[in-house]
């Protein structure tokens, strides 16, 4: 079965394009990735503005096109917490859905890490013991831990990378000055 996941993150659109078969590790045949910088374009409210959906749209829309020659046979688009988190997230969707012709879904915060836990799991396998695994995103922070199939704690929190630059540093995220400091 050849499946195609796509990400689309507050930094990029990403796609992989796998085979999978029952009892044996996915066959990676095509990582297409598209930026977004959706983050440049969430207002002091959290909302993502028009224009960074129309960007975001625009980048699902060119890999959905180029995804087209690899016969997929089943399709899976999920957004992360730059639009999961979004005051206007169904104004986003919506207008995805206009323009690619898809409308993604979103995992929770705690489903996020799940995820990235079992992936991490089943790529490391049981001799690497108990796992703490961290993914620092542009929105959140994924943290699971366990040393079993399941994690014993899969949580979000909103401490990613661009969300922490804008609410600590928000007129220079590329040079912070040494006296700003972070009251938010």
């Amino acid at each position: 079965m050849r499946l195609g996941v796509l990400d689309l993150g507050s930094n990029s659109a990403q796609f992989l394009v796998v085979d999978a078969s029952s009892g044996a590790p996915p066959l990676p045949i095509r990582a297409l990735k598209e930026p977004v910088a959706l983050a440049e374009d969430i207002d002091a409210d959290g909302e993502v503005t028009d224009a960074g959906i129309e960007r975001t749209a625009a980048a699902m829309s060119r890999i959905l096109q180029a995804a087209r020659r690899y016969e997929i046979d089943s399709f899976y688009a999920f957004v992360t917490a730059a639009i999961r988190d979004a005051p206007n997230r169904e104004t986003v969707l919506d207008g995805i859905e206009r323009t690619a012709g898809v409308r993604p879904q979103f995992l929770t915060g705690a489903q996020e890490a799940r995820l990235t836990y079992l992936a991490v799991r089943r790529w490391y396998g049981w001799r690497a013991g108990p796992l703490l695994v961290l993914d620092i995103g542009g929105g959140s922070m994924e943290l699971a831990l366990g040393r079993d199939d399941e994690p014993e704690l899969a949580l979000s929190l909103p401490l990613g990378a661009g969300r922490l630059t804008r609410a600590c540093n928000a007129t220079s995220p590329a040079r912070p000055a040494p006296q700003t400091r972070c009251t938010g």
